[in-house]
C-alpha cells in the first residue's frame, strides 16, 4: 500500500518538474541566446559605424591636404609676379633663377619683390604633417625643393634620389607614395598658352592618419589605395590583406574579420578596412550579467515548478489516502475541500459527494440481495405446488371418470391444461401455441356456461412459428366473458391476424355487449395508467407490449353498444430482441 501511494510523487511528479524544468531551460537560453545575438549585431553595427568614421576622417584629411595644395596653386595664378617667378624656375637652373630675380628686382620699380621660395616655404610652415613640398618642371630637368623636415626629407632623396623623384611625378597620378611617404601632385599650366610647365608636389607624413584611430580599433586594419588600387596608407604596413569585392565577413589567419569600404567621390580613394572583434570594456560585465539573470530566471522557474507539483502531489496523496480508508471500511471517510476551484477541488468534492450516499446505497444493495435471495426461494417452494397440483387433478380426473362422470372429467383436463400452460414462465411463445391455448380456453369456458360458443380464426399457416408474448391472447378472450358475455344470445370471437409493413396486425372482434363513448374512454385511460384497475388482463398486455416492443404497439379499443367491441394491436413479424 505504501508503495501504491509513494509512485505518484516519485514517477509522475518527478517527471512532470524534470520536463518543466528542462522546458524552462531550454526557453531562457532560448531567450538569452536571442538577446546576445541582438546585443551582439548592435555592438557590430556600432563598430562598423565608428570604424567607418574612421576611415572618413582619414580620407578627409588627405582631401584637406589636396585642397590645401590646389588653393596654393590658384594663388601662384592669381600672382603675375608670383607667376613670373614660376615660369623662371621651370626654365633654368637655380642659379640663372637668382640672376634672372636680381635682374627683375632693379628694374622694378617697387620696394619688394615677390619671391616663390619665400612664399612656398612660408606656405605650409603651420602645417606639422608636410614633410616638404617640391617644384619640378615636365621635363624633370629642374627641381626645387622646400623642406618643413629637412631630415626625413633628406632620407628620403638618399634612398630613393632625386631622379626617381623627377621622373615618378610626370607618371603617377594625383596620389602615390615614394619611400612610404604620400605624395600628393597638382600640375602647373603656363597661363598664357595652357601649357603644362611643372607640378607642385606635397610630400605628406602617412602616420599624422593614425591619430584618428582610437585603441579599440588598433588591431584592426585601415588601408588606403588610390585609384589604381596602389596603398597609400596602412596602419599595419606587415598585414598585406587582400580585400574582398563585396563587404562581409572573411576568414585570415583562422580569424573572423569584417571587411568595409569607405570611398571619397571627390578624389576617388578608397579606404580599406579590416575590422576584428571589437570588444568594449562594458561586454565582459553585460555578458556575466546575462548569464545571471539566465541562471537566476532557471532557478525561479524550476523553484516554482518544484513548489507547484508538491502542492498537487499533496492533494493528490489526500485523495489516495481517503480512497484508501474507504478500502478499509470506512465509508464516511471525508476529503478537506479547498477554494482553489480546480480539477483536484471537484474530485474531492465528488469524493465527499460519493461517501454521502454510499452507506444508503451499500444497505439498497444488501436488502435488493435479500429479497432476490428471498423471491429464488419462494420461486423453489413454488415449483413444488404446480407439480402437486397437477397430480392431485390427475387423480380426480380419474377418479371421475370411473365414476361415470365424463364430464366433470373433461373439465378437470381441460382446467389442467391451462394451467400447465400457465406455469410455464417463458415470456415469449410462439403463434401456434398461444392459438392452442385460446382454443382450450374457450373449450373450457363452453363446458363452463354449458352453452356453445363459436371461435373464428383467419391466420394463415406460415405465422404459426412467428414469435409472439405469452397470453397475447387469451386475456382479450377472457375479459370478453367477463364483461361483455351475453347469455341470451350466440357468442362469436374472432381472431383475424394479417402482415403489414413487416408487422403481424392482430384482430380480436366479439359480438358482446359493447361499451358507449364514455365508458370506452374510461376503460383506454385506465389500461393506459400505472394505477391498479379491474382490467388487468388489458393493462398488463398493453403495457408489456410498451415494453417489448415500445410505444407504436400498444392496445387500441373500438366499441359500440350491443355490437360488440374490437381490440387491435401489432407485433414485429421479425425481431430477436423481445427474448
Amino acid at each position: 500500500m505504501r508503495m501504491t501511494q509513494e509512485l505518484p510523487r516519485k514517477r509522475v511528479f518527478k517527471r512532470m518538474l524534470l520536463i518543466f524544468s528542462l522546458t524552462s531551460l531550454f526557453t531562457v537560453s532560448l531567450l538569452l541566446f536571442f538577446i546576445y545575438k541582438y546585443y551582439t549585431n548592435i555592438q557590430l553595427d556600432t563598430n562598423l559605424q565608428r570604424a567607418e568614421t574612421i576611415a572618413s576622417k582619414q580620407l578627409e584629411a588627405l582631401t584637406e591636404k589636396q585642397k590645401a595644395l590646389i588653393s596654393l596653386t590658384q594663388d601662384i595664378y592669381r600672382n603675375s609676379d608670383l607667376m613670373q617667378d614660376v615660369q623662371i624656375a621651370m626654365t633654368n637652373d637655380y642659379g640663372s633663377y637668382n640672376e634672372q630675380n636680381i635682374d627683375n628686382y632693379f628694374k622694378s620699380k617697387n620696394f619688394y619683390s615677390v619671391d616663390m621660395q619665400t612664399y612656398l616655404q612660408s606656405y605650409f610652415s603651420y602645417d606639422e604633417d608636410i614633410i616638404a613640398l617640391q617644384l619640378i618642371s615636365d621635363d624633370g630637368s629642374y627641381s626645387y625643393t622646400f623642406p618643413s623636415r629637412y631630415r626625413e626629407w633628406k632620407e628620403t632623396v638618399d634612398t630613393y634620389g632625386e631622379e626617381n623623384i623627377a621622373s615618378q611625378a610626370s607618371k603617377q597620378g594625383n596620389f602615390y607614395t615614394i619611400e612610404n611617404k604620400i605624395v600628393v601632385k597638382q600640375p602647373i599650366n603656363d597661363p598664357s598658352t595652357l601649357k603644362q610647365m611643372g607640378y607642385l608636389l606635397l610630400y605628406i607624413d602617412p602616420t599624422f592618419l593614425n591619430k584618428w584611430i582610437t585603441k579599440d580599433y588598433k588591431n584592426s586594419i585601415f588601408q588606403i589605395n588610390n585609384t589604381k588600387g596602389a596603398e597609400l596608407y596602412s596602419n599595419h604596413p606587415a598585414k598585406q590583406i587582400t580585400p574582398p569585392e563585396k563587404q562581409g565577413w572573411m576568414n585570415v589567419d583562422n580569424k573572423k574579420i569584417y571587411f568595409q569600404k569607405t570611398e571619397d567621390e571627390t578624389t576617388g580613394l578608397k579606404n580599406n578596412t579590416f575590422l576584428y572583434r571589437v570588444t568594449d570594456d562594458s561586454a565582459p560585465l553585460i555578458e556575466l550579467t546575462l548569464f545571471g539573470i539566465g541562471l537566476l530566471l532557471v532557478i525561479f522557474s524550476i523553484s516554482v515548478n518544484f513548489v507547484i507539483s508538491r502542492r498537487y502531489s499533496k492533494r493528490i496523496l489526500t485523495i489516495i489516502g481517503g480512497m484508501n480508508r474507504v478500502e478499509n471500511g470506512t465509508l464516511d471517510a471525508k476529503l478537506p475541500v479547498d477554494n482553489n476551484g480546480d480539477e483536484l477541488t471537484m474530485i474531492s468534492e465528488r469524493f465527499n459527494h460519493m461517501t454521502e450516499n454510499l452507506d444508503a446505497y451499500v444497505k439498497k444493495v444488501y436488502s435488493l440481495e435479500m429479497e432476490e435471495q428471498k423471491a429464488r426461494l419462494k420461486a423453489l417452494q413454488g415449483q413444488m405446488q404446480p407439480h402437486f397440483l397437477y397430480n392431485s387433478l390427475e387423480a380426480i380426473r380419474m377418479n371421475a371418470r370411473v365414476e361415470g362422470a365424463k364430464e366433470t372429467s373433461d373439465m378437470i383436463y381441460q382446467l389442467a391444461t391451462l394451467l400447465r400452460y400457465t406455469a410455464n414462465h417463458r415470456e415469449i411463445t410462439t403463434l401456434g401455441e398461444e392459438i392452442n391455448y385460446v382454443k382450450q380456453y374457450v373449450r373450457f369456458m363452453e363446458m363452463r356456461h354449458e352453452q356453445p360458443i363459436k371461435l373464428e380464426i383467419h391466420i394463415e399457416k406460415r405465422f404459426n412459428h412467428t414469435h409472439i408474448p405469452r397470453f397475447a391472447l387469451q386475456p382479450l378472450i377472457e375479459n370478453f366473458f367477463k364483461y361483455a358475455y351475453k347469455e341470451n344470445q350466440h357468442p362469436v370471437v374472432t381472431i383475424t391476424v394479417t402482415a403489414e409493413n413487416n408487422n403481424l396486425q392482430f384482430q380480436i372482434k366479439d359480438n358482446g355487449k359493447g361499451m358507449d363513448a364514455e365508458k370506452l374512454k374510461e376503460v383506454q385511460a385506465t389500461i393506459e395508467s400505472k394505477a391498479e384497475t379491474s382490467h388487468i388482463g388489458l393493462a398488463n398486455l398493453n403495457k408489456r407490449l410498451q415494453l417489448l416492443y415500445g410505444e407504436a404497439y400498444s392496445l387500441t379499443i373500438t366499441s359500440k353498444p350491443n355490437e360488440g367491441t374490437i381490440i387491435l394491436f401489432q407485433v414485429p413479424q421479425n425481431t430477436g430482441g423481445e427474448k
